[in-house]
């Protein structure tokens, strides 16, 4: 049961990974208008990358 509790929550966490790249490469075609989404959108990839390495382990 911990395992595919663990596993589910790996998939979620690359999915929301995946969903704010492609955000982050919409932001960047016009950074100076998404400046704030994209300064936010970076912590939340970097929290979300940070969560799954510890679930990895």
């Amino acid at each position: 049961m911990v395992i595919f509790m663990k596993k589910y929550e790996l998939e979620t966490l690359k999915k929301e990974i995946e969903n704010i790249r492609e955000l982050i490469n919409t932001y960047i075609e016009y950074p100076d208008i998404f400046k704030d989404e994209l300064e936010e959108s970076s912590h939340k990839i970097d929290d979300l990358i940070n969560e799954y390495i510890k679930l990895k382990k």
